[in-house]
């Protein structure tokens, strides 16, 4: 029966979801964080993204207090200087991944990057939110951007009434594609599982930070038919923000 079941699904380099695909959500712009360390580990990492049918990557470094340096201006600056050197052709783009500590209130009045104009990606603590979120997304609606929340289903404190009063308050929520494969543990992939059935996700990303990683959770991530099918929609979400009509 097992053997049955494993047979029905099919890896996530095979299922071809990743064709055409817009990753929302990486850490390839070298030693700026905990991402790659070095251009040419970059230029690797896209290489293989680009065999696998990524079209668009964004570049989405974190932003947060402990990284004093990650402003928006020297970030821009390092960003043009590795598109001027990168020799594989995939659309890149620029955004960040911002936590939401003591200094974010100060990055919002400093202008934040963005992905798709208005829409920033954001993301807490793991284990408990700051007090002040729901007046920061309060903030970020009064400002003009629609806040996307990088892997809900990695947050040890978030329950269901969580996610439902998160999404009430208009953000939006980003799958970890590898989430799906156990790849933060057990209790992350049944979280991810629950909310792609329930159809709780708006948009999806890879996290890259490794490209082992990346290609053992391409391999090891298995899915079954009505999974390919929720994880098609929210990737075709991804192209849609380009569009508007996301």
């Amino acid at each position: 029966m097992l053997f049955e079941l494993l047979s029905t699904k099919k890896s996530m380099v095979r299922s071809g979801v990743l064709s055409g695909m817009i990753d929302i959500h990486t850490h390839l712009l070298p030693g700026v964080d905990d991402g790659v360390r070095d251009q040419e580990e970059a230029f690797e990492a896209l290489a293989f993204m680009k065999e696998a049918g990524v079209q668009k990557v964004c570049f989405t470094p974190h932003i947060m207090a402990d990284l004093s340096q990650n402003y928006p201006e020297i970030l821009q600056e390092k960003f043009e200087a590795f598109v001027d050197e990168c020799p594989v052709r995939i659309d890149l783009q620029l955004a960040g991944k911002y936590m939401l500590d003591q200094g974010f209130m100060l990055q919002l009045e400093r202008g934040l990057l963005t992905m798709a104009d208005n829409h920033i990606l954001i993301e807490t603590s793991y284990m408990a939110p700051p007090p002040d979120l729901y007046h920061i997304l309060y903030e970020l609606e009064v400002s003009g951007y629609k806040p996307i929340l990088a892997h809900p289903e990695r947050y040890l404190y978030m329950q269901d009434r969580d996610y439902r009063l998160l999404k009430g308050k208009g953000c939006r929520f980003q799958l970890n594609l590898f989430s799906l494969a156990g790849y933060y543990g057990k209790m992350v992939q049944m979280n991810a599982k629950m909310l792609l059935k329930q159809q709780m996700y708006d948009f999806t990303g890879s996290d890259f930070h490794h490209l082992n990683g990346y290609n053992k959770g391409l391999h090891t991530c298995l899915l079954t038919s009505s999974q390919c099918r929720d994880l098609q929609q929210v990737i075709s979400n991804n192209r849609l923000l380009w569009t508007g009509k996301s």
